[in-house]
């Protein structure tokens, strides 16, 4: 990914999620389709029935962030510091009197941990994390994400217009359509860690908490993630059953095209369905093999 790209896709996410401009958004997101010289985004799948049963329905599973391997995406940072100093010092000011005077950077270490530290506040963070719903789409295509997301090749790479993708979005459809974000080091990441402004006592607080959730979810490490270049479907928050891997939204984009991974034989109930839903669906199928054949009948 270009320099180029990581900046338009940062502008993109922050003009729209830190000073809430989504024209100046929209614009970097423009500029993103513009310089995708195919104009196309894939979606790898694994070999799972329900898979077709979601493309006939018109749908799009958003899973919740746990099922995923990066048990960091969508991770909530606090400011650890900020939160326990304000509650000492300012909310229960009375209660804490006694001991502010102990208050010290080598205090903050050791409050810093135990915050961490404490199955409550651990708890606290994993279900805050996984009120977020995602689905994913990448402007790569490689065996890589063959290996990683659609079974070692034995799944699908669905095609999507990327700009269709993006200007089929109705608010009423419950979700967002953005480029992700890549920064050097998610841990250290400032803009997304929750402080004072996200949990103070001000009339905007709730806002606040709002957006940076959305920034955060956005955001993931550059190493070893850019490379996938990935779009992301999401639903900042849904009340569902605590057992529930997610939910399934309206979906009307089609996809242009499937590719059948090499290995796709080894399920055949699963490589019928694909079969009978391009046929229904008039979707043009392709194998692995006629991947410029496909780019060309896609241009």
């Amino acid at each position: 990914m270009t320099k180029k790209e990581l900046e338009r896709r940062e502008k993109a996410a922050c003009y729209a999620f830190k000073d809430g401009n989504f024209d100046k958004a929209f614009e970097y997101i423009l500029q993103l389709i513009d310089i995708n010289s195919k104009n196309i985004v894939f979606r790898f799948r694994r070999p799972e029935l329900y898979e077709i049963e979601t493309l006939n329905e018109k749908k799009i599973f958003l899973c919740r962030p746990f099922l995923y391997e990066d048990n960091g995406d969508c991770k909530i940072l606090f400011n650890n510091t900020e939160l326990y100093r304000y509650l000492m010092l300012e909310m229960k000011a009375d209660k804490y009197e006694k001991v502010k005077g102990i208050i010290s950077p080598e205090f903050d270490k050791i409050m810093e941990k135990a915050i961490d530290e404490n199955p409550k506040m651990i708890e606290l963070k994993e279900k805050i994390r996984n009120e977020a719903l995602i689905a994913c789409m990448t402007e790569n295509y490689s065996d890589y994400m063959w290996k990683n997301y659609a079974k070692n090749f034995e799944g699908i790479c669905l095609i999507y217009n990327l700009r269709e993708v993006i200007l089929s979005f109705k608010e009423e459809f419950g979700y967002r359509i953005f480029p992700v974000r890549y920064v050097d080091d998610r841990e250290k990441q400032e803009d997304i860690r929750f402080g004072v402004n996200e949990y103070g006592k001000s009339d905007d607080c709730y806002e606040n908490e709002t957006k940076k959730y959305i920034l955060s979810c956005l955001t993931k490490d550059k190493i070893p993630y850019s490379k996938e270049a990935e779009w992301r479907i999401f639903s900042e928050y849904e009340e569902l059953p605590k057992d529930a891997k997610g939910k399934k939204f309206d979906f009307v984009v089609k996809p242009k095209g499937i590719i059948m991974g090499k290995n796709i034989s080894i399920n055949p109930e699963f490589e019928e369905s694909v079969n009978k839903y391009s046929k229904s669906e008039v979707v043009k199928l392709f194998t692995q093999m006629d991947f410029d054949s496909c780019l060309k009948y896609l241009n």
